[in-house]
């Protein structure tokens, strides 16, 4: 998307289209969060471990020494 403007509530992100309305749109990979909804769980993958939301799989990553969650991609 030419907009990578998004917004992020409670593990769903939105995107404002051009007619100013809300959409539901795929976590963008890379994107950092602050926190997840708390039903998240908690997924072992190679030893490391990750979090999912939905589909969603995050990492928990270090920025500007603040712990973030980061968008690593969609998992069926």
């Amino acid at each position: 998307a030419a907009n990578s403007e998004y917004y992020y509530q409670d593990g769903v992100f939105y995107s404002i289209g051009t007619d100013g309305q809300y959409y539901v749109i795929v976590p963008p990979a890379g994107a950092l969060v602050e926190s997840l909804p708390e039903d998240f769980d908690t997924v072992i993958l190679n030893g490391k471990e990750y979090f999912k939301v939905d589909n969603t799989v995050y990492q928990m990553t270090i920025s500007d020494g603040k712990p973030y969650f980061e968008v690593l991609g969609q998992m069926n």
